[in-house]
């Protein structure tokens, strides 16, 4: 979840295990620019990350009778480019049939995301599910194509369309975890796809991998996850894992709950928020999100490292550009 929002790949822990200056010079006034021409948007970009404040796992914050709402998936629609194709209707409850027949409001869910999001940004994308399971829970998801796990599926919940800040910052999350776990980052793996309870198989593919295990595939020695788990996470990881095992075998999720919230009141230093130590994979999400719609980071704690980390990637900046370039349009 991102705010209640379910990632919905399934990720075990099983042992997750002087060119910068010249670049960044070279790329330093044209960041000035940028950052003088969203001026006008600055107000929008705060709200953004104001909607992503309050502490998920902090269980005297959550009703005791809370009830995780059910999920029902609306049109399922093949993605050609800029264009959603070929809808396939799911069958659901009658009080649901407005939005399954509303194609105006699905296309312009749609929408947002490719105006936030440039092409050769989303070419992993070939499916866009549309669900929904009421308003403020799950905003946004993504999901790896089983028939092809090099491929991935975009869901978003039409309910959630009003919350314009808070569907904003989903999106941009859920992107990230796009471009931190797209097969020119993490080498796709069908048979765990395929098999992901698999306990046996996971333990093996996990010792076979050289580099930072995301849990569902092998991430390359110089992706952005690996990178970034050799940089943050080496170090607190093992600590991290004692608490990641609670979830497991057990329907009482709030130890685990608990769990994590104990660990970021321990490392808030190092975490953007308190959803960020869910994972590896979701800290990423979480400050590349914080990297599009904060301002450049000024201090030196590890929060403020991992931000300025996108930094390090001429190629993330444009992408940064671009995003709050939509953002922007999307405000006018």
């Amino acid at each position: 979840m991102k705010k209640n929002i379910t990632f919905i790949i399934v990720l075990f822990a099983i042992g997750l295990s002087a060119l910068l200056g010249i670049m960044l010079g070279k790329y330093s006034s044209r960041f000035l620019t940028v950052e003088s021409a969203n001026a006008s948007c600055s107000v929008t970009m705060a709200e953004i990350i104001a909607s992503a404040q309050g502490d998920v796992y902090n269980m005297a914050e959550i009703s005791d009778d809370y009830v995780e709402p059910k999920t029902y998936y609306l049109v399922i629609y093949s993605v050609d480019g800029e264009t959603i194709i070929k809808p396939t209707f799911e069958t659901v409850p009658n009080d649901l049939k407005d939005e399954q027949e509303n194609a105006a409001l699905q296309n312009t869910a749609w929408e947002v995301f490719t105006t936030l999001i440039p092409a050769q940004d989303r070419q992993m994308v070939v499916q866009y599910n549309v669900f929904t399971d009421g308003y403020s829970n799950t905003l946004a998801a993504v999901d790896q194509n089983h028939a092809n796990p090099a491929q991935w599926i975009l869901e978003i919940d039409l309910a959630d369309l009003e919350d314009k800040d808070a569907f904003l910052f989903t999106l941009i999350h859920e992107y990230a975890h796009l471009l931190t776990l797209n097969s020119t980052q993490a080498i796709p793996d069908q048979e765990l796809l395929d098999d992901p309870m698999n306990l046996a198989l996971l333990r093996s593919k996990a010792a076979a991998c050289p580099n930072y295990f995301t849990g569902n595939s092998c991430s390359y020695a110089d992706s952005y996850m690996h990178v970034f788990y050799t940089r943050f996470w080496k170090d607190i990881n093992a600590d991290w894992e004692k608490i990641d095992v609670l979830q497991y075998g057990t329907e009482d999720f709030i130890p685990y709950y608990e769990g994590l919230y104990s660990f970021y009141k321990s490392h808030q230093d190092q975490f953007v928020d308190d959803y960020a130590t869910t994972h590896p994979a979701e800290d990423i999400a979480e400050s590349f999100t914080y990297f599009v719609f904060s301002p450049k980071p000024l201090g030196n704690s590890i929060k403020e490292q991992k931000i300025a980390f996108f930094y390090e990637y001429p190629e993330l900046i444009q992408l940064r550009e671009n995003i709050l370039s939509g953002a922007c349009a999307l405000n006018k």
